[in-house]
């Protein structure tokens, strides 16, 4: 008998034996993850806190470059995507987009943002392929895995993902381990999938890059339309999702009736 999809097993729930399976390889995980975590969050702050020291005092923005020519014109962007990929493989670091764009430029701080996402959404990709469901069904909760389960309709599959990834709000990074476990293929992921994720990096990068400079009103107008978008997203972006799924219901029962 073929085994059930990772998303099949969500919509139907989960055997005693699986679930036993799944708890076990959580333990493991929370232990791990938690020394991961610490380290991480640590060596984070000691990268970043140089450059949030003595913000909107004078000479502000060239003591900033003075720290980054320390780590060199190649070290510093290489820690800077290191931070950014390792902030899609660890969920809960916080988005670290705005401190590219206080670094680097809006336009530059962008594209290391990107190239950090992209390479954290590789390192997902291969551990998930290498380890299977069992990772993502330890990783990622039964109550997302039942919510995004719609992603196992392989029609129109990527017009779905570019929607869940422009609505703000929609938790990307847990998308991401979940995108593996998909019918798309890894290139059409990465050509026609990620660049949907640069609008809200190149407004992150734009809100550090002129609050750097001391551009207030600038950066006051990125704030007000990323809070606008925001609150969008808070409005629809469960409607939306509701729908997408009730959309993959019905592909499944015309399919089913053909």
């Amino acid at each position: 008998m073929k085994e059930k999809s990772i998303f099949e097993r969500a919509k139907s729930g989960l055997t005693p034996e699986q679930l036993a399976k799944r708890e076990a390889i959580r333990k493991k995980l929370r232990i791990v993850g938690a020394v991961f975590f610490l380290a991480a969050v640590a060596g984070i702050t000691y990268l970043v806190l140089p450059f949030l020291r003595n913000v909107g005092q004078d000479g502000y923005f060239e003591k900033v470059q003075q720290t980054i020519g320390e780590y060199g014109s190649v070290g510093g962007p290489v820690v800077f995507v290191s931070i950014q990929a390792l902030q899609v493989v660890v969920a809960v670091i916080p988005p670290v987009q705005v401190v590219g764009g206080l670094l680097y430029g809006w336009f530059f701080g962008a594209l290391l943002s990107f190239a950090g996402i992209v390479l954290g959404a590789l390192i997902v990709w291969g551990v998930v392929r290498l380890m299977g469901a069992a990772l993502v069904e330890a990783v990622v909760s039964e109550k997302h895995l039942k919510k995004f389960s719609f992603l196992d309709d392989e029609r129109r599959l990527i017009f779905i993902l570019i929607i869940l990834y422009v609505i703000p709000g929609v938790p990307k990074d847990i998308i991401t381990y979940l995108v593996p476990l998909t019918k798309i293929k890894l290139k059409d992921f990465l050509l026609y999938v990620m660049p949907f994720r640069l609008p809200a990096i190149f407004l992150s990068t734009a809100f550090g890059n002129n609050a750097a400079k001391g551009n207030i009103g600038a950066a006051i107008a990125v704030v007000s339309v990323i809070v606008v978008i925001a609150i969008l997203g808070l409005i629809f972006r469960e409607k939306i999702i509701t729908k997408l799924s009730e959309h993959s219901k019905r592909n499944k029962m015309h399919k089913a009736d053909e």
